[in-house]
């Protein structure tokens, strides 16, 4: 990119225009000097500004999922617990409200009509970045230009291809003109995480600046801890309301459940499903003083399989035998405690309109075997993402192969080194299991069938498709899906044909959908939200529906 870094002056000259006005301060008469902007030490914070609690004191929250070694950029990071921690510190002209699975206004005043093509952004009044400066028209034209920037490595670059160019209007208007209409624009808006203007994103990745409502103080990738603390002149919809926030990684079930029972950690997210039914039953469950909760969630393990010309599971009978020799009900109860959901589709579970899959697989070791047989599969080299519960199924599926008289070698790694190896060890794995939070993408199909299949990321990179006549048909309905030709019920009619398909080839495929299981120790805080995002700790700031009430 070679849009030139704006300057300091160009900077001060827009401050004013982007502060709350009602509430600026006056000159003083004593000294006639000029009032404190956003981000000086004397400016008010938003609390202050609109009557709201000041945030105050510390929230530990225990995590389940491993931070990932990719820093915290939002132009190149993909590893789930660090793609969390980017969303509270970064926001798109949309957010997306984990408590509801909804867009919501986030840089922008307002949220967008579907059916647009050209659309007017207003943004928020008072929007600074963590470092002091405004937002403007020309940091949003250039977060765009950053994700679209192939050097970039975006990895929901695809997801904006609706995009065509942005230009300034006015001061805090900025007008986005879109290639197409997508039923999904809020959604895929919020993917575009806003930068100060010239920021190399490289830069990001150690030193974050976002408009969000936490800073990141400190990180210990190694330790497992991330330390926020709440960025206080924040003046979106979710505001934190705490003054310093940790996220500690744990990945002793038992210590888990053993910081929540004993006060040390206020929020578990989530908790082990193995250990739920147990907390469900202590005295501080009883008692009301742990608040648990248990909610459907986009997250799934999938099933991914290499695709290379002379390996074993290029044959699609050998990928139908591995989705047949998984135990699902086993699985379901020994390492989920039950907190699944089963896969009938390859769409989220109760997405509207569209039926299960006739081809839905269910344990049929027979015909697993037979499968097997037919395609020479004796051996399964098998990767896995570290999460717990990955690395539950994962060896509960050895055992399903062995049952069979497979011989399997199961390697678990960090989800980054997972995907690594996948892309430049063609030779080295047969199948992976890797696990995918799709709450930050958006809930329409087409959305989902597009970051899977239309980015080269998995299913080009790692997969090794190739030239596939089924890869070919999905690009093509996707790109049809972006005119006129395609839209309504016969966009609908031809996506519940891929999905069909999709589940009778199994290029990659979801084995179980998981639930959110989050706890709150209520006798330590209070009317924290519950989130339906394993990645996200959304009880940590003040619902937007809360926020109107108090504005």
């Amino acid at each position: 990119m070679t849009r030139p870094a704006r300057t300091p002056s160009r900077r001060t000259l827009l401050t004013a225009g982007a502060s709350l006005g009602a509430f600026a301060l006056t000159t003083t008469a004593a000294g006639c000097q000029s009032s404190p902007k956003p981000g000086d030490p004397g400016y008010p914070s938003i609390a202050e500004q609109f009557n709201l609690p000041v945030p105050k004191g510390h929230l530990d929250v225990t995590i389940g999922t491993p931070l990932g070694s990719d820093g915290f950029s939002p132009f190149t990071t993909s590893s789930l617990q660090n793609t969390a921690a980017l969303w509270h510190v970064y926001e798109g002209l949309s957010i997306i409200d984990p408590t509801r699975w909804e867009p919501q206004p986030g840089l922008s005043q307002n949220l967008f009509e579907a059916g647009q093509i050209s659309i007017d952004v207003f943004l928020r009044d008072g929007a600074i970045f963590h470092d002091g400066n405004p937002v403007t028209p020309d940091d949003v034209i250039y977060s765009f230009e950053a994700a679209l920037d192939e050097n970039n490595h975006y990895p929901n670059r695809e997801l904006l291809d609706f995009f065509d160019h942005a230009a300034q209007l006015a001061d805090n208007v900025v007008q986005l003109r879109l290639k197409y209409p997508t039923p999904d624009i809020n959604s895929r808006l919020s993917l575009v995480k806003i930068i100060p203007e010239g920021t190399d994103p490289a830069t990001l990745l150690a030193n974050p600046n976002g408009t969000g409502p936490w800073k990141i103080k400190e990180h210990d990738i190694e330790g497992g801890t991330i330390t926020f603390e709440a960025f206080d002149q924040y003046s979106g919809p979710c505001p934190a309301l705490f003054e310093t926030m940790t996220w500690h990684v744990e990945r002793d079930e038992s210590a888990t459940i053993k910081s929540l029972t004993d006060g040390s950690t206020q929020v578990a997210l989530p908790v082990p499903a193995r250990k739920y039914r147990e907390l469900e039953k202590s005295p501080q469950a009883k008692s009301n003083k742990l608040h648990l909760a248990s909610h459907r969630s986009r997250a799934s393990i999938y099933a991914m399989f290499n695709h290379a010309e002379g390996h074993p599971f290029a044959v699609a009978g050998a990928r139908r035998g591995f989705m047949k020799a998984f135990d699902d009900k086993r699985c379901a109860e020994q390492v989920f405690g039950g907190y699944v959901d089963p896969v009938r589709s390859p769409l989220y579970p109760g997405t509207s309109d569209f039926d299960a899959v006739p081809s839905h697989y269910t344990h049929a070791p027979d015909e697993a075997r037979d499968l097997f047989e037919r395609a020479n599969v004796n051996k399964v080299r098998l990767l896995a993402s570290d999460e717990n519960w990955t690395r539950g199924l994962a060896e509960s599926l050895k055992g399903d192969l062995a049952a069979l008289g497979l011989e399997s070698e199961l390697e678990v790694l960090p989800w980054c080194d997972v995907v690594k190896r996948m892309e430049e060890d063609a030779d080295g794995w047969d199948a992976a299991l890797v696990f995918l939070d799709a709450a930050f993408i958006g809930s329409h199909p087409e959305t989902l069938l597009r970051s899977l299949y239309a980015s080269p990321f998995w299913v080009e990179s790692r997969l090794r498709l190739g030239e596939s006549e089924l890869l070919a048909e999905i690009r093509d309905v996707l790109e049809r899906s972006t005119g006129p030709e395609l839209v309504g019920d016969d966009l609908q009619r031809a996506l519940q044909s891929l999905t069909n398909r999709i589940s009778i080839e199994i290029p990659l495929y979801p084995l179980v959908w998981m639930h959110t299981l989050s706890a709150v120790n209520t006798s330590k805080v209070a009317g924290l939200s519950d989130t339906h995002a394993l990645g996200f700790v959304a009880s940590t700031a003040t619902p937007p529906e809360e926020m109107e009430k108090k504005r």
